[in-house]
């Protein structure tokens, strides 16, 4: 007698199949059930059939695995559904803030060459003593700017403009720049500011890895910007 699907053995799997493997996919594991299921039948003793109460136990294990799979490819679908909607609707309403003041969540940002950026820093908790340091385009320090105002060092949101002079006192080119807030607090501990940006929202672009807005002439990602205000 054929021993039932649960104890076949590897050399009783017909060639291209190799039992139910558990790194298969859904639909690989129920063609993988099919198949033995089906040389099972085929092997069977016609003199000594094989059980009807196992065999039906076998089949419902088939139909719950084929249930299973058709849920799992609705729930996908549907996800994908939900996610088109959700975009659709985001993009329809970002028009309406072209002109808004933005405040977004990255320490990048452009220098034209004439204007002075406000850099922003958010601090969990007061400061003692702090630095902004700001790069260029190469990862070169070029402005080493400390900070000494108690009210900028306080927790929360605070800011620092910065001329566009590099510690030397001469002027820099335009070009995007990257800045860092290193702070100490009362007990001597070490941490980074969480950096940000405040600029007017120029336009909207939809890119094919999702939508962004050009905040002073910057892209920044829809999850990157913390408020928009008039």
């Amino acid at each position: 007698m054929i021993d039932p699907i649960n104890s076949l053995s590897q050399a009783q799997v017909p060639a291209g199949g190799s039992g139910l493997s558990g790194g298969a996919s859904a639909t690989e594991q129920r063609d993988q059930f099919l198949q033995l299921l089906t040389y099972q039948l085929k092997a069977q003793n016609p003199l000594k059939p094989y059980d009807n109460q196992e065999f039906a136990s076998q089949l419902a294990q088939f139909s719950q695995l084929e249930q299973l799979t058709e849920m799992k490819g609705l729930i996908e679908e549907q996800g994908k559904v939900n996610l088109a909607l959700s975009r659709t609707m985001t993009n329809s309403a970002l028009p309406g803030m072209l002109g808004k003041s933005a405040k977004a969540e990255t320490n990048h940002f452009r220098f034209d060459g004439d204007n002075k950026p406000s850099l922003g820093y958010a601090l969990p908790v007061t400061a003692s003593s702090g630095n902004i340091e700001i790069y260029d385009e190469s990862g070169n320090i070029v402005r080493n700017i400390e900070i000494s105002d108690r009210t900028r060092l306080s927790a929360g949101d605070n800011s620092v403009n910065w001329d566009g002079k590099d510690d030397q006192g001469r002027d820099l080119k335009d070009g995007t720049y990257t800045f860092y807030g290193d702070f100490t607090d009362g007990y001597g501990n070490n941490f980074e500011a969480t950096t940000y940006t405040d600029g007017t929202i120029e336009s909207v672009r939809f890119k094919n890895d999702g939508t962004v807005l050009i905040i002073g002439g910057m892209e920044v990602t829809l999850d990157k910007v913390r408020d928009i205000s008039n």
